[in-house]
């Protein structure tokens, strides 16, 4: 038998979890009844699957059930948007995500 490996793409710099693609998403759902609020904030230092599941735990600290919608943006500001049955607490989510080192603004 042959083993057959591939290469990995090298981290972009500033990441050290993994190499980003050009643009990817992920999704983390929770489940919601009733209507829904939406905040989208524009976020730097998103480079990688890594630092998208990071933002998504922090999110879900602050409201467990909420569904968080990760578009990353290698070089540049990645879009991370938070769905949620309850009322979104901006602040809350916004000082969550800085505490994790990935601040953001409401795009």
């Amino acid at each position: 038998m042959t083993a057959s490996s591939r290469q990995l793409p090298l981290a972009s710099p500033g990441c050290a979890c993994c190499a980003p693609a050009d643009t990817a998403t992920t999704n983390a759902t929770g489940s919601s009844a009733g209507p829904a609020s939406t905040l989208t904030l524009a976020v730097e230092g998103l480079t990688c699957q890594g630092c998208a599941s990071r933002v998504t735990k922090a999110i879900h600290a602050v409201d467990r059930n909420a569904q968080v919608d990760v578009t990353l943006v290698a070089h540049g500001r990645s879009t991370v948007t938070v769905t949620s049955s309850a009322p979104v607490d901006t602040a809350a989510l916004q000082s969550a995500l800085a505490a994790a080192g990935y601040p953001g603004t409401e795009a």
